[in-house]
């Protein structure tokens, strides 16, 4: 029962912030607040209360009216520093006649419960949108909650799971199961385990290449009352470090196995790298040549144009070089430069060279030849008449004098059958002659 004396006493002393409204002809007033809410509603004392202005507030004292109990209402702001929590409780007070006459509205602050569901917040948001699988367990292996990514990677389903032994969704084979205990055993006892990369296993028996990091989680007390299993699924990265791997197989087969001499500099000009066939080519020993500027190998080998040679060319670059160790000793490369870009920028280049000494020297031999036969043919051609014809008799050449002591033009006979020139002879004669060594001619 409402009573006015008794009642003031206490009201006005309450630490919290407090209410009275007060019910008439069918409207509430701001009657009375104490000392703690006048900051908030010392000029509204007596004042009616506008429904359409304070809805849910006017909604909660009549609800409370209504049903002649309390109402509780919790006002939480999430994430807004600067705003109070409260729980508000409107609780109706009766007159003589046991009816509702008003209702103390007294405001609790609860920012522990704020703080509380902002974090409980802050995890679910972090568990549901990682994409980096979660389980949580307590002590006793027993899971507590799996999130959407865990449901995802490994194919169960959170209500399969939660209370299930972690050991029950065989998601570790049985040879590392021990091994794993194990490691949960340390993080029990308060040591810190790095991330490791292993293989888990799917409800449906599929491996997967996965991340495992543990974390412990304390109480109040900090006692270890649970802990977390991340797992991160790594398939992809496993797969590209494989490729990788491969590639460089294939790239160090062409660069190992390649028959002519290959280098690899970096941006100074020093050899990072060599082949077996460049030192068989270059007649050196690896310790002549790594990590030497090529400049200095270049002179050591009697390179004389190497200072025009830019290895750095923005497209592969081909030239000639001759290597002169001795005044009698020559040696004839072919040499491909090809740069090496990493992101669009040149970081290096490779150096291809292939000895090219003897067709040097094949050609050199076929120039003296040909200059001999100039000769011959020269001397041949002051001292008789000549005709030359391929294997079925047409004429494929005639000197000068054959041509002064004939009756013939030179376009006359040349393609021409030889008996277009007025020769008798059989051609299996002449064929004859040739293998006996005779000459044919005419004076």
């Amino acid at each position: 029962m409402y009573s006015e004396g008794v009642f003031q006493f206490y009201f006005m002393n309450m630490p919290q912030p407090v209410i009275l409204i007060q019910q008439e002809k069918h409207h509430l007033y701001y009657k009375k607040c104490n000392k703690a809410a006048q900051q908030f509603f010392e000029k509204m004392e007596d004042k009616i209360i506008n429904k359409e202005e304070n809805l849910l507030f006017y909604t909660l004292c009549e609800k409370a009216i209504a049903t002649k109990e309390p109402i509780q209402y919790q006002y939480i702001q999430l994430f807004q520093p600067d705003r109070h929590a409260y729980e508000v409780t409107f609780t109706p007070l009766f007159n003589q006649a046991t009816a509702p006459s008003h209702v103390l509205v007294m405001a609790q602050e609860i920012h522990y419960k704020k703080t509380q569901e902002e974090s409980t917040r802050l995890l679910n948001a972090f568990l549901e949108n990682t994409v980096d699988a979660i389980l949580i367990a307590d002590c006793n292996e027993k899971v507590l909650t799996v999130n959407g990514a865990f449901e995802k990677l490994f194919q169960w389903r959170k209500e399969e799971v939660i209370g299930k032994s972690r050991q029950e969704m065989d998601i570790v084979s049985k040879e590392e199961g021990k091994e794993n205990l194990k490691l949960i055993e340390e993080l029990k006892n308060g040591k810190t385990l790095l991330p490791y990369e292993t293989v888990r296993y799917t409800k449906s028996g599929e491996s997967v290449c996965v991340s495992v990091s543990c974390s412990p989680i304390y109480d109040d007390q900090n006692q270890l009352v649970a802990y977390s299993v991340i797992y991160r699924d790594i398939t992809p990265i496993k797969k590209l470090e494989l490729e990788l791997i491969e590639s460089k197989q294939w790239y160090k087969s062409l660069f190992t196995n390649h028959h002519h001499a290959v280098c690899m500099l970096d941006m100074d000009g020093t050899i990072l790298n060599i082949n077996s066939a460049f030192l068989e080519t270059l007649h050196l020993s690896a310790s002549d040549v790594l990590h030497q500027n090529y400049r200095d190998i270049a002179k050591r080998l009697g390179v004389c144009n190497y200072k025009s040679w830019n290895v750095y060319e923005a497209i592969s670059y081909s030239t000639e070089l001759t290597l002169r160790r001795s005044q009698h000793s020559a040696q004839h490369v072919y040499i491909t430069t090809i740069p090496v870009k990493v992101n669009n920028q040149t970081v290096g280049a490779y150096v291809i060279l292939h000895d090219i000494t003897p067709q040097k020297e094949a050609e050199e031999q076929l120039a003296y030849t040909m200059k001999e036969l100039e000769n011959i043919k020269y001397a041949l051609d002051e001292s008789a008449s000549v005709m030359i014809l391929d294997a079925n008799g047409t004429i494929t050449y005639i000197n000068d004098m054959y041509i002064r002591y004939s009756d013939y033009q030179k376009e006359d006979l040349l393609g021409k059958y030889y008996r277009d020139a007025g020769l008798r002879h059989d051609l299996s004669e002449l064929r004859e002659e040739r293998r006996s060594h005779l000459s044919f001619g005419r004076r």
